[in-house]
């Protein structure tokens, strides 16, 4: 048996960049961290379960769900933010050289919510609803996992919150062994409890509130009146808040808005003018103006400090179009409908400023945010989330989000798998961007207000790869405002 090795170096170096973030929470070297109190948390989407098994399909809800699933259901190793993979409910892995078997000793003493131990078969029955295409078995207080084909990196794929262990004591009741159990969940609301048993620790605060459905303008009255101790911010609402001395937590640029054409638009005889849209494209001023310096542009679907390579190893340099060249377009290839998600109104004005920087050179742009059914568009501009993974993965996950068509009508080239070779990744992203069906524009970190009572004992509130690190915070009760 062979110990796990990182499967790439260059994403050990990537994740190691310093990654500049706005007023990030600085950990505390006099004040004594206090037990007690409620986290208050406010967000935009709401989610109706955090069962690892559950099948999710509106986006706001998938996000919501993986940034609160961590605090109540752990997987075996989780993705360091400095780099690579680290412990958490195994304590150690190995795998053969092939990657054909796969062998996880577990941390001892693990308590689960109900006070039961946690233990290796718990762990195996687990897996086994999450990931279907494994055979999972016990090895003493280990677990083995045979995928159905060899995977050298497989222990990446157990750090997806998707395969967190829930072990069901019925249909509707789970247990977790995170730093908090689920108390209630509602349609506005849910309510998490310290677990005292946890095995890193009780967390400093008794319990975590989440409300659900809270629109960016109420939540940012919320925190500023605080009745909010974190929130999401848009970027602009950044310097409103520093302005009043409020501080900001922000992840890595991890957010990918970008252009996708539909299949009518997607054709080789179209590229010619989905080569000039893109290079109409202002990106630098959407990221510096529009998005006020909190957002960089963006040229290739993975940032450098998840691939390990420069964009201009995928994507060419495109010049700025002139009107006459526009012009000389067939009057059907330069009339374009913008869709754009009615419900975020970054990406709305993200759609508004491109609509502009096309007229300007000879393009004519309607932009469409329908909130019932509407015509065909010709174009979509799309939020994904970029995965803090391996590029294999993380391009994988970014393909299923755009939509396996739209894949397929960019990509006549390599077919990518999961632990492919990062040759094999630069390949395929070449060629999804070659044609100019898929353009990316910006990327963007996720931002969020923390409020005065927060304080933190180690890290960060939110980590640079969006995990929410609420067991190492703690509230000052002297500071609070009163509701």
């Amino acid at each position: 048996m062979l110990p796990f090795r990182f499967a790439s170096p260059a994403i050990v170096n990537a994740f190691c960049v310093v990654v500049c973030v706005a007023s990030l929470i600085a950990t505390p070297t006099a004040a004594r961290p206090q037990y007690g109190g409620t986290l208050r948390v406010s967000a935009h989407a709401s989610i109706r379960s955090l069962d690892p098994g559950a099948a999710i399909t509106d986006r706001s809800e998938a996000v919501l769900s993986a940034r609160m699933r961590p605090l109540v259901f752990e997987t075996l190793v989780e993705v360091d933010a400095a780099g690579g993979l680290r412990p958490v409910l195994a304590e150690s892995w190995e795998s053969d050289a092939a990657g054909a078997r796969w062998r996880f000793r577990l941390r001892p003493g693990v308590t689960l919510h109900d006070g039961s131990p946690l233990e290796a078969w718990k762990i195996a029955a687990a897996l086994r609803t999450t990931a279907t295409a494994w055979t999972v078995s016990t090895d003493g207080e280990a677990v083995v996992v045979e995928p159905a084909r060899p995977e050298r990196d497989l222990a990446w794929a157990l750090a997806d919150p998707r395969h967190a262990i829930a072990v069901r004591r019925s249909a509707a009741e789970l247990v977790g062994s995170g730093p908090f159990r689920i108390d209630r969940l509602e349609s506005g609301r849910a309510l998490l409890k310290a677990h005292d048993a946890y095995w890193a620790g009780r967390p400093f605060v008794d319990s975590v509130q989440v409300d659900f459905q809270r629109s960016p303008r109420v939540q940012l009255a919320d925190f500023e009146s605080g009745r909010a101790d974190i929130v999401e911010l848009q970027p602009s609402d950044v310097r409103r808040v520093t302005e009043r001395g409020l501080r900001v937590a922000a992840t890595r640029s991890i957010d990918l808005l970008v252009l996708v054409f539909e299949s009518n638009r997607a054709e080789a005889a179209s590229e010619p003018a989905r080569r000039l849209f893109a290079g109409a494209l202002d990106r630098s001023t959407i990221a510096s103006v529009l998005l006020q310096g909190r957002a960089e542009p963006a040229r290739s679907l993975l940032p450098s400090w998840l691939s390990g390579y420069s964009p201009e190893l995928v994507a060419s340099t495109v010049p700025r179009p002139t009107r006459t060249t526009v012009m000389a377009l067939p009057a059907a290839q330069r009339t374009l409908t913008l869709r754009v998600d009615p419900a975020d109104a970054v990406a709305h004005s993200i759609a508004d400023r491109i609509a502009e920087d096309a007229r300007e050179v000879g393009f004519t742009v309607t932009v469409q945010a329908p909130t019932g059914l509407a015509p065909r568009p010709d174009v979509r501009l799309v939020r994904a989330a970029l995965a803090s993974t391996s590029p294999d993965r993380s391009l994988l996950q970014l393909g299923a989000e755009l939509g396996s068509r739209t894949l397929s009508a960019a990509t006549p080239g390599p077919v990518l798998t999961a632990g492919a070779s990062l040759d094999t990744v630069v390949r395929f992203e070449r060629a999804v961007l070659g044609g100019f069906v898929v353009i990316p524009v910006v990327r963007m970190p996720e931002l969020f207000g923390v409020g005065d009572a927060v304080d933190i004992s180690e890290g960060e509130a939110v980590d640079p790869t969006g995990r929410w690190n609420f067991a190492n915070l703690w509230i000052r009760s002297s500071t609070r405002a009163r509701p």
